[in-house]
């Protein structure tokens, strides 16, 4: 597929994978809703499914890490600041006893 983004740069790989088998499933599935599905088409179909199942899973796998990391980001620099402002009010009240 030579589809092309707004910006004018060209799919990623991934991108025109997607896209081929998004079509090519569309496809099979408008020739399965006729009737004329053939068995060897009928492979396709069941592994490109397959293969979209996987694609989500993995990211929904992958998403989920990130938003792990991201909370243990937030509460490590929710902590960083406490302390920090632990220290300025220390400081200051050393500062005023001086």
């Amino acid at each position: 597929m030579t589809r092309r983004r707004p910006n004018g740069h060209a799919l990623k790989p991934n991108q025109r994978e997607r896209a081929l088998r998004d079509a090519t499933i569309d496809n099979l599935l408008q020739r399965a809703l006729r009737g004329v599905l053939t068995i060897p088409e009928a492979a396709v179909l069941a592994e490109y499914w397959r293969e979209d199942q996987r694609l989500g899973e993995l990211t929904r796998r992958r998403l989920g890490d990130t938003t792990r990391a991201l909370e243990r980001h937030r509460a490590a620099a929710a902590e960083a600041i406490q302390e920090l402002e632990a220290r300025i009010a220390e400081l200051t009240g050393q500062q005023e006893a001086a």
